[in-house]
């Protein structure tokens, strides 16, 4: 009989979920990414609540554009939309996130749907309808209550 070998899967990186996003090779896309995307991305990702809602809105009028549209998908934006902006604690912004979701699936051709399929949407949107229907709930009892 053969010998079991042992494998060494540890890979090393610190953190094996984060990838590196790599600028591009084209010096005009560069030049975008480093003008429009980056600073948008960033700010999305800001605790002060007014630039979540302007990155969110600037990055709905960037998707119209096929070039940035691109950029921003390679800036991983699904990942911060579903971790960051689909939870956020203002509704404003959560609104953004999904309107967001919806003009890059109508844009994006339908691998993009199965792509947000296996990373779980099915999941955040279970949230948002339960939060909704949460709500819709306690307004009906407030009416009642108020009549």
């Amino acid at each position: 009989m053969g010998k079991v070998k042992q494998r060494n899967r540890v890979r090393h990186r610190a953190n094996p979920l984060e990838k590196e996003v790599k600028p591009p090779n084209n010096p005009e896309l560069a030049a975008l990414r480093e003008k429009r995307i980056l600073p948008v991305v960033k700010d999305l990702q800001s605790p002060d609540q007014n630039k979540r809602s302007a990155a969110a809105r600037a990055i709905t009028n960037l998707i119209e554009d096929e070039k940035t549209r691109k950029l921003l998908l390679r800036e991983q934006i699904v990942k911060i939309l579903l971790e960051q902006t689909l939870t956020d604690s203002t509704l404003d912004t959560r609104c953004d996130g999904w309107g967001i979701l919806q003009n890059l699936v109508l844009e994006e051709e339908a691998d993009f749907c199965i792509h947000l399929f296996r990373q779980d949407i099915l999941t955040a949107i279970d949230g948002a309808i339960k939060s909704v229907s949460c709500s819709s709930t306690h307004l009906r009892s407030v009416i009642a209550y108020s009549e």
